[in-house]
């Protein structure tokens, strides 16, 4: 009962961000808080102290005049969940749910430890930690009127300092045509997914394919307009750029040895982070022997790719 409470508490917060986000009147405002939740969702997944990520947080705010006026919303509803849709039970529970989010030293440091406008939203987003976080984003750019702008969101993430080296060629090819990642409804069976694969239009494939990478966490979109690269999505570790290929093949048509190097190459001249090759089919010997001497790319073949939909990979 109390997991379901608190589950639900961080479904109500994620639309309150959420919210305060689509109600901005510009769109670089939308495209700024995309960012400002990445690099947030970045901070709140790494090692640091809790104290230490709550003054990066709140530095992540209060440099940004925009993102001040989105947090100050956030805490403005925060303030007034008495008189929200918050379910009974969840307004009960709310109070001293944010009074236990754990800050300094392993101690409960609630809310009203810090106070404030900006304070509130920094441990409401430790509280949902980094897949919260990804909701909000999900929820932002997934959202129909917010989709005119998804170029220009991404125009703005391949601005990251991690993408500093890739070319301009490669960043020019990340803003054509960009598609969401789509997970579409597949049937569990496995014989019966791997024929719905086989016979999937190439750009579902793609949408379909980004759309684990979406689902681990990594702002991700395919790409309609082929390009000279061969890549045919994109997402955005930590470390920097991930670059896929998608081969939506028959089973006998495997992917050889020249269509790997190709890729490779890719990988190396744009100091991608990690390459993909994601088949519906399977490589042949001479193309996995390639990919061995780069361990910078990964072959996913068909089998590797029905286990993705038994359980979404991390991609570390």
């Amino acid at each position: 009962m109390f997991d379901a409470i608190t589950e639900g508490i961080k479904k109500w917060l994620v639309g309150r961000f959420a919210s305060a986000i689509k109600h901005t009147t510009r769109a670089e405002d939308r495209v700024l808080a995309v960012q400002w939740l990445s690099e947030s969702r970045a901070l709140v997944a790494s090692d640091l102290r809790p104290i230490e990520k709550f003054r990066r947080l709140n530095s992540l705010i209060s440099s940004r005049t925009a993102i001040v006026a989105i947090a100050k919303s956030v805490s403005e509803a925060v303030s007034n969940y008495r008189n929200s849709d918050l379910p009974l039970p969840m307004k009960i529970a709310l109070p001293a749910t944010l009074a236990a989010i754990p800050l300094v030293g392993g101690h409960a440091a609630g809310i009203a430890a810090f106070g404030g406008a900006l304070g509130v939203p920094v441990l409401l987003l430790i509280f949902l930690g980094a897949a919260g976080i990804t909701s909000i984003i999900e929820a932002v750019v997934t959202n129909p009127e917010a989709r005119p702008h998804i170029a220009e969101i991404i125009d703005a993430i391949v601005q990251d300092e991690r993408l500093r080296r890739t070319g301009a060629q490669m960043k020019a090819a990340m803003k054509e045509q960009p598609m969401d990642p789509t997970r579409f409804s597949v049937p569990p069976e496995e014989d019966a997914l791997r024929a719905y694969l086989l016979g999937m239009d190439p750009f579902q494939f793609e949408r379909h394919t980004m759309s684990f990478f979406d689902a681990a966490g990594f702002e991700a979109w395919a790409t309609r307009r082929s390009n000279d690269f061969g890549v045919d999505g994109f997402a955005v570790h930590p470390e920097g750029l991930m670059i896929v290929q998608c081969k939506r093949n028959s089973v006998d048509n495997r992917v050889g040895r020249p269509a790997i190097q190709q890729f490779k190459g890719v990988i190396e001249e744009q100091n991608a982070f990690r390459g993909y090759v994601v088949t519906t089919s399977t490589f042949t010997e001479k193309a996995m022997e390639s990919a061995q001497l780069s361990d910078r790319l990964i072959l996913i073949d068909m089998d590797s790719l029905v286990r993705w939909h038994v359980q979404t990979p991390t991609f570390l």
